[in-house]
């Protein structure tokens, strides 16, 4: 099975504020500022030495007749989440609570609190665990303005390849009707390798976008043979279309202007 690479760049009005954490590089040795420059750079090469109607008929090839728009970015860390507990108390350690007696006193009918225990039948709540999973708090959700762009790389690789990809995977299309935690439901089975998710709500009607960052490619191999292709529940007729994300940018709109 032959996979591609694509390369999400996200172009923000100058005052809008930048989002956090956003930026990725499927190489891993490239810090923010150098995703940027390399993302500013691109962006530059296709306006460089053209007219202005050149630069005119580019920008259309690029953003078509789309304006910027508000943009919510909503960031999960399911493996965060799912890692906090609800400890139970021992009753012992509660302040305030009955002192229980020692196994050397006698209850009334001279059994030892341990033999007297025996013969009372267990209680539906001793049958708890001792602790409880849970989601606690609520996502970080960031709204900018721009407008989001999504590029096809010349790069092809094979999930039989023992190659670099990314441990990014992008879900292109999930639809509005999908809540967040109807997203959680479907990626359950791989939040322990899953670092965070952020989903992108943009003007686009009836569907958002998701990127999903893994601990390792491996993990977004994985992922990715379980899932591309799979209907995202029994009611919903659309299907999970993933795509390996080589990078993710963050440029503002002057930084480009030549």
């Amino acid at each position: 099975m032959s996979v591609s690479l694509v390369v999400i760049r996200l172009e923000l009005a100058d005052d809008s504020r930048l989002p956090e954490g956003f930026q990725y590089s499927a190489g891993g040795d490239m810090s923010d500022d150098e995703i940027k420059e390399k993302a500013v750079g691109s962006a530059k090469a296709c306006l460089n030495g053209k007219s202005d109607l050149e630069k005119k008929a580019a920008l259309h090839q690029h953003i078509g007749s789309r304006a910027m728009t508000d943009m919510a970015i909503e960031t999960i860390s399911p493996s965060q989440d799912n890692n906090a507990q609800e400890n139970f108390p021992d009753p012992r350690e509660v302040e305030g609570a009955s002192a229980l007696p020692s196994t050397s006193e006698k209850t009334k009918n001279g059994k030892s609190p341990t033999e007297a225990a025996a013969l009372v039948p267990d209680s539906p709540s001793k049958q708890l665990p001792d602790q409880i999973s849970f989601f606690s708090g609520n996502p970080s959700v960031e709204i900018v303005h721009g407008i989001i762009h999504l590029y096809k790389t010349n790069k092809m690789t094979s999930l039989t390849e023992d190659v670099r990809r990314s441990a990014m995977l992008c879900i292109l299309t999930v639809p509005a009707t999908m809540t967040s935690h109807d997203l959680m439901r479907f990626v359950a089975h791989f939040n322990d390798v899953i670092e965070h998710m952020k989903i992108i709500r943009d003007s686009t009607p009836n569907q958002y976008m998701v990127l999903i960052k893994f601990s390792a490619q491996a993990d977004a191999d994985s992922f990715y043979t379980t899932c591309n292709g799979r209907q995202f529940n029994s009611i919903e007729d659309a299907v999970c279309q993933l795509v390996y994300v080589e990078r993710a940018e963050v440029i503002k709109s002057e930084e480009v202007r030549v």
